[in-house]
């Protein structure tokens, strides 16, 4: 057994990228071809709903800080720095500095909502030719606060991707280059952005209204829907300015005796004792391990429509579901920000 023993240190003393325990790895979703200037023109439509995201929507969120390990110096008045993955725009970029393709240099950023429901904008997405001529991720290996987490794999597109990491509450991400896929003309491999986003419905959540309920992936601007006041408890109707539609990788499957919906981690409830508040941030805030921990806990404002009132019902039920998921979001109201979905009390985000 010792002999076996010291097989294994000094195996792990010569190789120090065996990793015995091994860590999974998770498959980016999406990636579309772009041309962002065009994008930026068209956000610029009042009528123009459905647009390919310049960043992201407005329920999308950037890092405040990010450092790297190695930077392209910079060339006339393009600059590569790490700040540029987190400045809303796809068409700056971070370059690492090394002379071949990258391998082993990394990224680190502090992620909005721990490491779940991530997006990035693989090479550099200035324009078309500078993303083919450019060299790509192929292949991270991600790290929470210096621990390994995963492989993540990117696919060789423009657009946006999305992946779940993790929902545990690591402060810094590091993003470690270990494969790539090759530019045709440079060697240089980059990241334009990363984010990540926050707020959505499962396509299949039903949005109250005065006359008929309507399913949150049918609403369109100008639809007037229930707006809950909370300080009176009355009722009004409100018209929608804004929506938002994502695709999603974790969802929560709440329910109270009455009431049930999927939604993502960080959209707001109203929380009996907190106000408006996300799951993900009432289970942060009170240092619960895992969401089965507060089960039975808190009570969340529902909308009792055969009694016309509000009322609070305690979560009988957290589960967290995996997989790819359309959702939706109302991201403005003319007036108010409150509205329900499935009879939970909710807002705009």
């Amino acid at each position: 057994m010792k002999k076996i023993i010291s097989i294994i240190v000094l195996s792990i003393l010569i190789f120090p990228e065996i990793n015995y325990a091994q860590i999974h790895t998770i498959y980016a979703e999406g990636g579309f071809r772009v041309n962002w200037d065009e994008v930026e023109k068209e956000l610029n439509d009042p009528n123009n709903d459905d647009l390919p995201m310049l960043y992201g929507s407005g329920c999308t969120d950037s890092p405040s800080r990010s450092n790297a390990s190695s930077t392209l110096s910079s060339q006339g008045a393009n600059n590569y720095y790490s700040k540029n993955i987190h400045d809303w725009d796809p068409r700056t970029a971070w370059v690492e500095g090394k002379s071949d393709y990258g391998i082993g240099e990394y990224f680190e950023v502090n992620l909005p909502y721990g490491g779940s429901n991530v997006i990035i904008f693989n090479g550099y997405q200035k324009s078309y030719s500078s993303w083919k001529n450019n060299s790509r991720v192929k292949k991270f290996k991600v790290y929470g606060d210096n621990k390994p987490l995963c492989y993540l794999i990117l696919n060789d597109k423009m657009g946006y991707q999305s992946f779940d990491l993790t929902d545990d509450n690591y402060e810094i991400f590091r993003f470690e280059i270990i494969e790539v896929y090759k530019g045709e003309k440079w060697k240089d491999v980059a990241i334009s952005e990363i984010a990540s986003m926050g707020c959505c419905f499962k396509s299949n959540t039903i949005i109250q209204r005065n006359t008929k309920d309507i399913l949150i992936s049918e609403i369109q601007k100008g639809n007037e829907i229930s707006s809950l006041n909370i300080e009176t408890g009355k009722i009004d109707n409100a018209s929608i300015i804004k929506t938002a539609k994502q695709t999603h990788h974790t969802l929560l499957r709440i329910k109270t005796s009455k009431y049930k919906v999927e939604l993502t981690p960080h959209h707001p409830l109203y929380i009996k004792g907190y106000g408006l508040l996300s799951l993900y941030e009432l289970r942060k805030q009170n240092n619960y391990v895992d969401y089965q921990q507060m089960v039975n806990k808190f009570e969340v404002l529902v909308w009792n429509n055969e009694k016309q009132k509000s009322e609070y019902h305690k979560l009988i039920s957290i589960e967290k579901i995996n997989g790819v998921f359309e959702t939706h979001t109302i991201l403005e109201l003319e007036k108010g920000k409150t509205y329900i979905a499935n009879g939970f009390v909710t807002s705009v985000y």
